[in-house]
């Protein structure tokens, strides 16, 4: 598992220790000085966007590759910045210039740079997860036109999908990821920026999440209610102002109430979702771990009791569906057995770029470690 597993590296990475591990596969970024004394790291080169995730320091970068090298160990360049604008093709054509001969691959993840590489012949690229190869037709795309070394599929492709991909493209090696993350979005069609994370504001979809306004919503039937000609238009307002109570709409109010720490309203709430049957949380699993996660930040007696209940009664998933993934050891490993049946999955890689959690997979701790349950469904139920 060690050999293909790759890890992002920065200037702040004992790359030593990492070698000594038997990792034997990198990737990193680079970003000038100049670069950064102009338009600082906000708008990326390499989709990170703090400077300690990145090298800035040329010296000392050639010294990580030659490391690496000493050690027979594959190392790639990132300049997948899912955008370009003419200077920031500049400033990449200028770095791709200073480590072309160095490195084993540059990863790209917008079609300017893909036609930058092929325009100057190079035959080593690396198409990033956020083109979104997500079928057949879309690797087959990129594979047409850019004619890449590897692919690396998305965070939130199912297994299905990446055996169909990978068997329809022997000649092709790729890259998948060991677990989805708890985004909402897919990332190869998210344009939120990030940037503004590096200099205290949070990035867009966490600042929405932290400010969001209670809404009220409204009610299905409002199209009938509206159009029906045997109702006056003050029957109609009264039907209209009636609020909708249901299990998603409590937990929205309970969630919003405990960030406004309006305890009145939030043991209301409470007292309302303690009515529904415990059957009534289990229609989705979503709406299971949504009110699971909720109900546990909350330190009231009737928050814990509606808790245990949940708890107590495990959801059961249909087995039409499959089983979400779970971030812990046995699941990741398992992950791995799947990928080791395909031998151009040459590589596999952690979402929060593996730099400490790898210890975790290959060292026998508490399998719960850091455990979260991640809305992408990888596994078969069987």
């Amino acid at each position: 598992m060690r050999k293909k597993l790759i890890i992002g590296i920065d200037e702040t990475t004992d790359i030593d220790s990492l070698l000594s591990d038997g990792i034997e596969q990198f990737y990193f970024g680079y970003i000038p000085s100049s670069y950064i004394d102009k338009y600082a790291t906000q708008t990326s080169l390499n989709r990170r966007y703090r400077l300690k995730e990145q090298f800035s320091n040329l010296e000392l970068c050639y010294d990580v590759i030659e490391k690496v090298k000493a050690k027979n160990a594959t190392i790639y360049l990132a300049l997948n910045s899912f955008t370009s604008n003419e200077i920031m093709s500049e400033y990449s054509k200028e770095i791709y210039e200073l480590f072309c001969e160095k490195v084993d691959g540059i990863i790209v993840a917008n079609i300017s740079m893909a036609m930058m590489l092929k325009t100057l012949n190079y035959d080593k690229m690396v198409m990033s997860n956020l083109f979104g190869g997500y079928s057949t037709d879309s690797v087959e795309f990129l594979v047409h036109q850019f004619k890449p070394m590897k692919i690396i599929l998305p965070r939130d492709i199912s297994l299905e999908n990446i055996k169909k991909i990978v068997t329809s493209f022997p000649h092709i090696e790729f890259e998948c990821f060991l677990y989805g993350d708890n985004c909402r979005y897919s990332e190869s069609f998210c344009f939120s920026e990030h940037g503004y994370d590096s200099v205290g504001f949070g990035s867009l979809c966490s600042y929405a999440q932290e400010q969001k306004i209670l809404l009220k919503t409204t009610t299905p039937a409002y199209k009938q209610i509206v159009k029906n000609p045997k109702l006056t238009d003050d029957e109609k307002r009264e039907l209209l102002a009636k609020k909708i109570i249901s299990i998603e709409v409590l937990l929205d109010e309970l969630e919003l109430y405990s960030y406004e720490f309006k305890s009145v309203e939030v043991s209301q709430t409470l007292e309302l979702l303690s009515m529904y049957d415990i059957a009534m949380f289990k229609k989705s699993k979503q709406l299971y771990i949504r009110a699971i996660n909720i109900l546990k930040n909350l330190e009231l007696d009737k928050a814990t009791e509606l808790l245990n209940k949940l708890q107590n009664s495990v959801f059961q998933e249909d087995k039409r569906y499959k089983k979400f993934h779970k971030l812990n050891k046995s699941a990741i490993t398992q992950t791995v057995d799947f990928f080791e049946q395909f031998k151009n999955i040459t590589s596999y890689k952690i979402p929060s770029r593996g730099r400490e959690l790898y210890k975790y997979i290959f060292n026998d701790v508490d399998e719960n470690y850091n455990y979260k349950e991640s809305q992408y469904r990888l596994w078969n139920s069987t």
